[in-house]
């Protein structure tokens, strides 16, 4: 949030040359201005304003007294009162500092921004170095959204004031408003580390910093929580705990939040992740449940309450989210893959084999979704694009086990003995502890009317795995029919 800070300028100076009216001398009248000037010294503004409206209506056409009176109305907040007074002072002085100053604050508080950024340019014109004209500017343009104008009038403004916290946190809203947040973190952590005391200010370089992930957020966050009704700083709190590994604070403040954050599908994402973190899986998934209530198109809610079923092995709801998930983000490879794995899990083959093509698409050169591509397919009796697969992956990686094993089935299928048994035995060589290529190979033998040398096959499939149950039926069988 942006801060206002209106600089008025008191005029220190008399003029000389004032024209009187017929009742009052101008040694009377220069008498009871320099009292009306004392009374303000003193801190009498109220007795001030009297006796410089009482001025006024003795001499209308004073430019000392309008500026006197122009300033102690807007002191009171009546600039639409001081401002055809200042108007008056600045036809007779147009180029009186003080003037110039007072007439643009008087615009800016009524709103009339244009007005009141022609008095500040004119203000700098007659003295460059004045900071005032400068930060005001910046913050009309504030209020006007144009923010990459703003940045420079605060810039100036920051060079010549470098300690103005002020002047460092509307940068910093400038900053943040066009984006860059670096920038932005950096100026409100200026004004904060200014003005340790100011709550703002460590609010605002809180969160910039909390959005930025840098652990130093944590000094500021934990200064702006005060009592703790702010939930945007309690979040970003419990978010900077977790980053830093401090799981119990996280979750106390994420837990305290639970009301006032009931409608926040942000925030029982994150309390979702926290309790995931902290090893709370139910209270984790009742939390991403509670996000997709709100906010059913939650890209990360179904992410994570996917994959938390997911390992609970409640494939089917998996599946479910993990569709909902790739039909919300359609050019996700990640979505694509879970999506597929569910199918594959719950049993829906020809839903995992569309999925996989889908990734094959997007990225060619994902060997083991190509394989699994390939053994979905052979599953599902699409025995040629299957072997189509299955030599994709070969000819990306040629000592494939799996692959070469799939191959071989592909050739067994199509009575294709010799070829075959060549790939099964590559697949075997590739890795002596594939038990199914062991097996395939011995069919293919037995097949091939090679008995004697399958059983040695399957002895020594036994040797590596001695409790593998195909292994051994297939050889009890090779055995008695001998």
């Amino acid at each position: 949030m942006s801060v206002l800070k209106v600089g008025f300028i008191v005029s220190g100076v008399l003029a000389a040359g004032l024209v009187f009216g017929q009742a009052v001398s101008e040694k009377d009248f220069q008498k009871q201005l320099t009292a009306a000037v004392a009374l303000y010294r003193q801190g009498k503004l109220d007795d001030a304003l009297a006796q410089f409206t009482e001025l006024h209506k003795v001499n209308p056409r004073s430019s000392e007294v309008d500026v006197w009176l122009g300033f102690l109305l807007l002191r009171q907040n009546k600039a639409a009162e001081a401002i055809p007074l200042l108007e008056s002072a600045e036809k007779q002085r147009p180029l009186d500092l003080e003037i110039q100053i007072n007439l643009g604050n008087a615009y800016m508080i009524s709103a009339d921004n244009e007005k009141a950024l022609e008095n500040y340019r004119n203000a700098m014109h007659l003295s460059p170095s004045m900071f005032e004209p400068h930060y005001n500017s910046g913050t009309i343009y504030l209020r006007l959204k144009q923010f990459t104008k703003a940045v420079t009038e605060f810039g100036v403004a920051a060079k010549l004031k470098p300690n103005d916290p002020f002047v460092q946190n509307n940068l910093g809203v400038a900053y943040d408003n066009l984006k860059s947040q670096t920038l932005a973190a950096d100026a409100f952590k200026k004004a904060a580390d200014l003005r340790p005391d100011n709550t703002t200010f460590a609010h605002n370089a809180g969160l910039a910093l909390s959005k930025l992930r840098r652990p130093e957020a944590l000094t500021y966050l934990e200064r702006a929580l005060g009592d703790g009704s702010d939930p945007a700083i309690a979040l970003a709190l419990g978010d900077s705990y977790a980053r830093a590994g401090r799981k119990a604070d996280a979750l106390k403040y994420y837990e305290a939040l639970r009301v006032p954050e009931a409608k926040n599908p942000v925030f029982w994402f994150n309390l979702g992740v926290i309790r995931a973190q902290n090893q709370d899986l139910p209270g984790a998934e009742q939390a991403y449940r509670r996000a997709l209530e709100l906010n059913p198109v939650d890209l990360d809610a179904l992410n994570n309450l996917g994959l938390l079923v997911f390992r609970k092995g409640q494939y089917d709801e998996a599946k479910s989210l993990f569709e909902k998930l790739a039909g919300a983000n359609p050019s996700s490879v990640s979505a694509k893959l879970n999506y597929g794995a569910a199918a594959a899990k719950s049993g829906d083959l020809k839903a995992a084999a569309e999925a996989w093509k889908e990734v094959i698409r997007l990225d060619p050169k994902r060997v083991a979704v190509r394989l699994d591509l390939a053994n979905a397919l052979w599953e599902l009796g699409d025995v040629e694009n299957a072997r189509f697969h299955y030599l994709q992956v070969l000819a990306a990686e040629k000592d494939n086990a799996e692959a070469l094993n799939g191959v071989g089935l592909c050739y067994l299928k199509g009575g294709k003995l010799v070829q075959a048994e060549a790939a099964f035995r590559s697949s075997v060589e590739a890795d002596p502890k594939m038990m199914s290529a062991y097996n395939n190979l011995a069919v293919t033998l037995q097949r091939e009317n090679h008995t004697s040398e399958a059983i040695k096959i399957l002895e020594k499939a036994l040797k590596i795995a001695p409790n593998n149950e195909e292994i051994s039926t297939n050889l009890q069988r090779m055995r008695g029919g001998e």
